[in-house]
């Protein structure tokens, strides 16, 4: 027959108050699982020592960590964090010229019909005539004195006349416009993209790992 030895308080050398990986939700004899509850100092003076506020720290979800030489107090909590870093993000420049856009016959394309009506024109053309005789002989029509005129020279002027206007019938009609087939060129050119840089990643930082409990001795 063999015999195998139970892990109990009384042959376990591991230090007081340190915590100890425990494959079990149930921890054996002399044990407690390390989740933040108090303890009686008096009846477990030597845990006391380690845990002198007596509460026993609660290591679910909590990886253990060598304290810093500055910094950090024993038993302080530090909370996830990643490392303050910066990310590289390019979109090179492509030059992307000019683009053609396909060939369309839009034909001939008549504008809608409006009728104009009849336009008249300003009044104008309003003129007289002057000229200059002799009293007793005949007026020269080149307004020059007639030959052999004995009399006093004068002047004279016409009336006024020949002001006048034109009416324009323009009436209803259409133009047609010819637009035919044509493409049009479009000039992309050298440009560049904004990125934007998405979030990625799980609740809190962590490595690969297998649960355990934690447990501590009471003693």
């Amino acid at each position: 027959m063999k015999w195998r030895r139970a892990l109990t308080s009384d042959n376990e050398n591991y230090p007081i108050g340190a915590p100890i990986p425990w494959p079990s939700d149930t921890p054996p004899a002399g044990y407690t699982l390390m989740q933040g509850q108090t303890f009686d100092k008096e009846k477990y003076p030597a845990l006391a020592v380690a845990y002198p506020n007596g509460v026993i720290p609660d290591m679910r979800g909590w990886m253990i960590k060598g304290n810093p030489a500055s910094g950090r107090t024993i038993l302080s909590t530090e909370l996830d964090a990643v490392k303050s870093h910066n990310h590289l993000a390019t979109a090179s420049n492509t030059d992307l010229g000019s683009r053609t856009t396909c060939t369309f016959d839009y034909g001939s394309k008549e504008t809608t019909v409006f009728d104009y009506g009849n336009k008249s024109t300003n009044e104008s053309s309003w003129h007289s005539h002057t000229g200059t005789g002799k009293h007793g002989d005949y007026v020269d029509p080149n307004s020059l004195p007639a030959d052999g005129a004995g009399g006093s020279e004068f002047k004279y002027s016409t009336d006024g006349s020949g002001n006048h206007t034109h009416t324009v019938w323009i009436g209803g009609h259409t133009h047609r416009v010819g637009i035919g087939s044509h493409n049009h060129t479009v000039d992309i050119g050298q440009h560049g993209h904004n990125i934007t840089v998405d979030n990625f990643g799980s609740n809190e930082n962590t490595v690969k790992n297998i649960a355990f409990n934690y447990i501590v001795r009471l003693t």
